[in-house]
């Protein structure tokens, strides 16, 4: 496939950010002003820093380290392209998922794993941010690639990609990236359809989706995650709720919408999308 993932799943934000805006899902109060620019910042660092950066550092690193191994996976692709893709994205997503975690499990007790931690949840928390303090704030689907601009660069899943991607799993990479984004992104678009199966009079329909809620993620888990109050720690996995229901012990599926969205942001400094996007500080 010659189609660059990132464009598809950008074409859906775009539409999906449309229809918020066209919905009402978007006003000010909802989506603050400082939303829309670390939007924009994010989108921009990601394409022309963060992405271009990281497979230069795998196909480097490749190249200097393992040469030979360039392109070494692409008969496992030409002969078992579907299984080969099911484990891609059941890997991706657990080391997505393994990263998550760690941005927001308790803070360890050895002291160079607290710095270390430190790196994730500084590189995390502006994904959180929704509005200001008054609780107004809703999630959009603006949010999916809001991060800090660490992000990248310390979440073990896209060092999975590019080095997949450099071991010759092209098409792999490219569907399976565009499954996950896509996937990722709905669950950030401000509806909650899901509540409609999990709310329905007939039981056997709220049972399977309760059910199923146990193996995929669907948008009303993920708006938990984003909550403020006890579900922000829970629901970790953009996929595959498995991994929290049976691995990370972080499943929570909840049959009503968040009252509230996003953490609560420092008066002053964190009200600009600059420091959210740049600050630093991995004091302990």
């Amino acid at each position: 496939m010659s189609i660059e993932p990132a464009f598809i799943v950008t074409g859906f934000i775009i539409v999906a950010a449309v229809w918020e805006w066209f919905a009402g899902r978007a006003s000010r109060e909802q989506k603050s002003r400082e939303d829309w620019q670390i939007a924009f910042i994010s989108a921009l660092g990601m394409s022309l820093i963060q992405r271009p950066a990281l497979i230069f550092a795998v196909a480097w690193l490749g190249g200097v380290i393992i040469p030979q191994y360039q392109g070494s996976l692409s008969w496992l692709e030409a002969q078992y392209f579907w299984p080969t893709l099911l484990v891609y994205i059941a890997l991706e997503e657990l080391t997505h998922g393994a990263g998550h975690y760690f941005a927001h499990t308790r803070r360890p007790r050895h002291r160079g794993l607290q710095y270390f931690q430190r790196l994730y949840k500084v590189g995390h928390r502006p994904h959180h941010f929704s509005g200001g303090n008054d609780g107004k704030g809703q999630l959009s689907v603006t949010q999916t690639f809001v991060e800090h601009w660490l992000w990248w660069f310390i979440m073990p899943n896209y060092w999975f990609q590019f080095i997949a991607l450099y071991l010759g799993l092209v098409e792999v990479f490219v569907i399976g990236t565009v499954f996950k984004g896509l996937w990722a992104a709905h669950n950030h678009v401000n509806w909650n359809y899901d509540l409609y199966f999990l709310n329905h009079p007939k039981t056997w329909v709220r049972k399977s989706m309760y059910a199923l809620c146990h193996v995929l993620t669907f948008p009303t888990q993920h708006h938990h995650h984003h909550a403020r109050g006890r579900n922000s720690a829970k629901n970790l996995c953009n996929l595959l709720a498995i991994y929290d229901w049976l691995i990370f012990d972080s499943l929570v599926i909840e049959k009503e919408k968040p009252t509230t969205y996003g953490w609560r942001q420092a008066p002053e400094e964190e009200h600009s999308a600059l420091y959210r996007y740049f600050h630093t500080d991995l004091r302990v």
